[in-house]
Parts: C-alpha cells; structure tokens; sequence
C-alpha cells in the first residue's frame, strides 16, 4: 500500500483535481512547490495543453517530455528551466492575467480577502512583514479564477477582517467594482477544504479525515458554520500518489 500523503502532497492533488475546463495558462507563486507540482501533474493528466509559468518559464508537456523536479522556491537556480524561451512582453501580459494561479497568505478573512503585506503594529510599523504582492492585485481582479492555500489554520491566520488587502476575494464588492475575473475558487488549510456560499462568505466543502466540526470552529477567528456531519476530503489515489512522487515530485521535496 502506498505511503500516506503528506499535507503538501495532498494538496498538490486536491489542486490539480479541482483545475477547470479551460485553464490553459497556469501561473505558479513563487514560494508554492504544491502548486507547481499540480499544475505539473494535471499538465500529465487531464490538461495536456496547459502552459505553465514558473518564474518567466514557460512549460508544456504535451509533447511527452520529462516533466520539471519540483523545487521548494521558485528562483532556485534548478527550477531555471524551461522548454522555450518567449518575447518578453508576450511573458509578462500572461502573468498578468492568468487562467489561473495559486496564492497563499500571511491572513484571510471570512469574505476570502487576502494578506500579503504584514500585520501593522499600530505605531506605523510592522509586528510582521509578508512578502508583498507583486503583480497579485491585478492576476486576481483578471484571471478566470485563484486557489487560496493556507499552511496554517488558526484564529491569527483564518480572521474576522484582514488588516490590508492583497487580493479582493469578497464577492459582492468584486460585483460592485465591475472585476472581470472569478475571484478565489477554493481555500485549502490543513484542516479542510472550503468554498464560498451564494453571499461569498466561507464555507466548508470537506474536512480532512481525522478533523472534527469544533477543531475548524476553534482555529477560525469568525463564528463559521461547520455541519455536524461534514464531508470527507476524498483521499489521494495510489495511482494519484505514485505519479506524483515518481514522475513529478522526484526529489520528495513534498514528503
């Protein structure tokens, strides 16, 4: 029997099942290996003519080439590979608006309201700074739709309101202001997995086996419904897990 997945490759696999008819051009964050090995696999699997942008690289494997390792940062010098070299200006338009990309955060709130700046301290400075958001306000206005994927799941991390916003997830105020795009599709955190009602707040879609309704209520700063009785997060496939670690995640950089 195969091994059980780790939460990285877990979510490497949930990611790649959930991408859409259409997402052809696949932007991947920077400090985001589950991301990139998803978009990996699903290029393998069910989205052979998807381009995936990694960095400025450009990657397609619908020509059955060895797919890239999965590296854990972007500018590793390992991941500085690709299979064509593009115009510059042709790069940066399809960064800028993505079928779709990944994205984690430093803070989301019930609306799906994204952090990557930092938390204030309330004296003009910072108590932590995040990474920034280079390129994130406008791939997340334009593109089809995002994945939302959280390394924790706490009352810090999952919060009321979000002290600045990164990408505007809330889907009443995307309607108000006319974006174009699709706004977050799903949050991923180790608890669970979660979508949005018709009125945009969090909801859950499944909880991760082992993981109670009070667990999700205690980690989350807002008072979220969780059902009695919730879903399953479905377990990753032998085949699921085979391919992904002997064919896209060689180096076990997700284990």
């Amino acid at each position: 029997m195969t091994a059980k997945p780790s939460m990285s490759e877990l979510f490497a696999i949930l990611l790649a099942r959930d991408l859409r008819h259409g997402d052809q051009t696949i932007m991947v964050g920077a400090n985001m290996p589950m991301a990139r090995a998803a978009a990996v696999l699903a290029n393998m699997t069910s989205h052979p003519d998807a381009r995936i942008l990694i960095g400025l690289g450009v990657q397609s494997l619908g020509d059955g080439r060895d797919p890239p390792p999965v590296h854990p940062f972007l500018f590793d010098p390992r991941t500085l590979a690709a299979e064509a070299l593009m115009w510059q200006g042709r790069v940066f338009d399809d960064m800028g608006r993505p079928d779709v990309f990944f994205v984690g955060g430093l803070q989301i709130d019930r609306r799906g309201n994204l952090n990557l700046f930092g938390i204030p301290d309330g004296n003009g400075g910072w108590k932590v700074r995040g990474p920034g958001s280079l390129a994130l306000a406008t791939m997340s206005t334009h593109c089809r739709g995002y994945y939302i994927v959280m390394p924790r799941h706490d009352p810090r991390t999952f919060v009321e309101r979000v002290s600045l916003i990164s990408a505007l997830g809330d889907k009443r105020e995307r309607e108000r202001l006319r974006f174009p795009g699709g706004g977050p599709r799903l949050v991923l955190s180790p608890l669970g997995v979660f979508d949005f009602d018709d009125d945009g707040d969090i909801k859950v879609r499944s909880l991760h086996e082992g993981v109670t309704p009070d667990q999700v209520r205690e980690a989350t700063g807002w008072p979220i419904a969780v059902p009695d009785d919730p879903p399953v997060t479905p377990a990753p496939t032998d085949d699921e897990l085979t391919l992904l670690r002997e064919r896209v995640d060689v180096h076990g950089t997700l284990a």
